[in-house]
């Protein structure tokens, strides 16, 4: 076979196979939010909790923003945990009518980065949120169909001790702010999202009934 043939044919198709890689890498970019998170169908409802962690380490915090590594909420005797997470939020999809409340949440201690190696073997290699009755209440809703809802906001500070079981302080609330802001997020990071649309949609009707 003639040698310019052969070369023509592999530059051929070293070419094709660096259009492809550059068309799948431009619909990674276009398209981010191709993947399970979005509504099945027009019934289908989201629940969003936000969740701040602060964390008094013995020496250095994590060098980035600590987050959990589980979110749960309970309906009746069923238990959901998260389908998603930016940043400090936490999205709850395609969840059925009805009653829901904040059941627990955990977060991963990373000893090897972020606390003193040579530290009491009693140091938990977890952190476990219990939830008061008073804060479970506080955030059990009723969800309806076709609906993105706001739960609210859990900030909880974790301060270590030396030895034993660390102090937890949690802190519960729902604004109208945090609610638009929890929208707002929502949409900004999936606008062409099912889950963005109904963020925005819910947040003009907020603004249209002055709340």
């Amino acid at each position: 076979m003639n040698t310019a043939i052969v070369k023509f044919k592999i530059k051929k198709a070293i070419n094709s196979l660096m259009m492809k890689a550059l068309i799948l890498f431009l619909v990674s970019l276009l398209l981010p939010e191709c993947s399970t998170f979005g509504p099945r169908n027009a019934q289908s409802s989201l629940i969003i909790i936000q969740m701040n962690l602060q964390k008094d380490e013995l020496l250095l915090d994590e060098f980035v923003d600590p987050r959990f590594q589980k979110v749960t909420l309970r309906k009746g005797d069923s238990v959901y945990e998260y389908s998603e997470n930016s940043e400090h939020y936490y999205y709850f999809q395609n969840l059925k009518p009805g009653q829901y409340e904040i059941y627990d949440a955990v977060h991963l201690l990373n000893r090897g980065a972020s606390d003193f190696p040579s530290g009491s073997t009693k140091q938990p290699m977890k952190i476990d949120i219990d939830f008061d009755k008073k804060e479970i209440d506080s955030t059990r809703l009723n969800l309806e169909p076709g609906t993105v809802v706001f739960m609210g906001t859990f900030n909880i500070r974790v301060n270590f001790k030396f030895q034993g079981e660390p102090e937890i302080i949690i802190k519960y609330s729902k604004s109208v702010e945090e609610e638009h802001a929890a929208f707002d997020h929502l949409y900004k990071n999936y606008p062409r999202n099912g889950w963005g649309q109904k963020a925005k949609a819910r947040a003009k009707f907020m603004q249209s009934i002055g709340q």
